[in-house]
């Protein structure tokens, strides 16, 4: 049933090549095409007959070449098009799949049931997680070498066993990414190996890691392609490298980390290309956010320099300990000195010119504080006299008559669209609805003012304001379960759980019971 720590190369690529086949029925018969205009006027020459037919052989040749890269346009277009929606789609498929495999409980041993309740992998599991992408970690007993021994698997949807390790804590899965660090190896998705064998992966943040040769003579920065950005050459004496990537606003296009060796100098790099904005000082750096950074004296601790950095090198800095530094709103950072008569403490650095001003910026903040949600479906919060309402450019989608509106996350929305359910959160009167906006109506109507909704969850609940009872309902199927509000609820994408006197009960979509482990 398995292959022993044997890891799979494939990646799973698209393939590029494609193969445009033409039905010969569709193709243009240029022989038979003039059949009811076949005179041909006596009056004309031999060479002017023969002109016409060249001419007209020259013309079929251009619209059959003009044919044809219109053909091969399209398909470019429609090829460029699945691969634009297709990791969005495919994202969407994995959390909401069918197929989906749940983590259950018997005689205290673990396997993995769909959602009609069956037994897909059956419980011989010590130890099991739920599946993260396509994988699950189990802790099973293997034999070798005629010795039974404990030991932690990566297995796939069919049991199979794709990776191992001694620890739990030896195989990460970094969602965000979807990669995994398996044995301090970097892998991707499809489990394709991305970093060498000759050094060790460890993850950071915002998609970067630490790389360390096994020989501890360099270290430097990697992303979660294994492209190595950056590489530092230990010196005599050195062993100790770490790396600290710095928050920025999605609307900064550069990222800066702050490297440390030793615990006893520090740099500032760009993350992506590895280049030196900061050399390496014996002061201690601390990330400011949004590519602004502090430079600080140790021992005693003494500040020195506050600075932005952009392109590649510092944009602003300033040794006083008056003044702060804000990123406001796209593109500008705001400057507050305190040094300053009150009417003149702001200024604005433009990250893209280097240009400082007094006045603040004018540019166009329309779409900054968009949501997620906003920002996918062009429609926006309106707010008036009444309440809310939304609208699309113009066009009003719900009335102004709302006391809130609430979005659900983009994944979930997404998924309910290709369910037909264009759904948003409203509330008015002390009671909460689910209104659908291609035509205005409610959907649901519920008895509070609270619904929980969790992320990427098919399922709400709420207290009922008149009898207290937790009423669970799921989106897709409009189904609706009642339960005492002491039972301890757990919800999922598409199934839930609920624990009451030693046991937990596992629920569909359809709210039907599943499974029933003890506790």
């Amino acid at each position: 049933m398995y292959n022993n720590g044997n890891l799979n190369q494939n990646n799973g690529n698209i393939p590029t090549n494609m193969d445009l086949n033409y039905n010969s029925s569709s193709n243009v018969n240029y022989n038979n095409q003039n059949q009811n205009n076949s005179y041909i006027n006596n009056n004309f020459s031999n060479n002017q007959i023969t002109n016409n037919v060249t001419n007209n052989k020259s013309k079929k040749k251009l619209l059959l070449l003009i044919a044809g890269i219109l053909i091969l346009v399209i398909a470019i277009v429609i090829f460029a098009t699945y691969k634009f929606f297709g990791n969005k789609n495919s994202e969407i498929n994995e959390i909401f799949s069918d197929s989906v495999l749940i983590r259950v409980k018997k005689d205290d041993k673990y396997g993995y049931i769909n959602l009609d309740g069956k037994f897909v992998l059956e419980p011989i599991y010590i130890k099991a997680t739920a599946f993260q992408g396509n994988y699950a970690v189990v802790k099973t007993v293997v034999n070798e070498e005629g010795i039974n021994g404990e030991i932690y698997q990566l297995i796939d949807k069919e049991g199979n066993a794709r990776a191992q390790a001694k620890y739990d804590s030896d195989i990460k899965y970094i969602s965000e990414y979807d990669i995994w660090i398996i044995n301090d190896q970097l892998y991707n998705s499809s489990l394709k190996k991305l970093s060498s064998d000759n050094v060790k992966v460890e993850y950071e943040k915002y998609g970067y890691l630490k790389w360390e040769d096994i020989n501890k003579k360099s270290a430097g920065i990697m992303d979660t392609s294994g492209k190595v950005t950056y590489t530092y050459n230990y010196q005599s004496g050195e062993y100790y490298f770490s790396v600290t990537p710095s928050y920025t606003a999605p609307t900064l296009t550069e990222r800066y980390c702050i490297t440390n060796i030793n615990n006893e100098k520090y740099g500032i790099v760009n993350c992506d290309t590895g280049k030196v904005v900061y050399d390496y000082t014996k002061n201690h750096i601390s990330d400011e956010y949004d590519n602004m950074f502090e430079v600080s004296k140790r021992n005693p601790w003494e500040f020195l320099t506050l600075m932005y950095v952009q392109n590649n090198k510092i944009a602003y800095q300033t040794n006083s300990k008056n003044v702060d530094l804000d990123y406001f709103s796209s593109g500008y950072v705001q400057i507050y000195d305190t040094d300053k008569d009150y009417s003149n403490r702001y200024s604005y650095l433009d990250v893209k010119t280097g240009n400082i001003s007094s006045s603040q910026p004018s540019s166009d903040n329309s779409n900054i504080n968009l949501n997620e949600w906003e920002t996918l479906t062009g429609i926006t919060t309106k707010s008036c006299n009444n309440g809310y309402g939304l609208v699309k450019g113009e066009e009003e989608i719900l009335p102004c008559e709302w006391y809130s509106i609430d979005y659900f996350d983009t994944l979930l929305y997404q998924y309910l669209i290709s369910k037909g359910k264009n759904y948003v959160i409203t509330r008015k009167n002390n009671k909460t609805y689910i209104v659908d906006l291609k035509n205005g109506k409610v959907v649901e109507e519920f008895n509070t003012l609270n619904v929980h909704k969790d992320g990427t969850s098919t399922f709400i609940y709420y207290n009922d304001s008149s009898t207290n009872d937790k009423i669970i309902y799921n989106l897709v199927t409009g189904r609706t379960m009642k339960t005492t509000t002491n039972n301890s609820l757990s919800v999922y994408p598409n199934y839930i759980t609920i624990k009451e006197n030693n046991k937990r009960n596992y629920y569909n979509m359809d709210l039907k019971l599943i499974y029933t482990e003890e506790v």
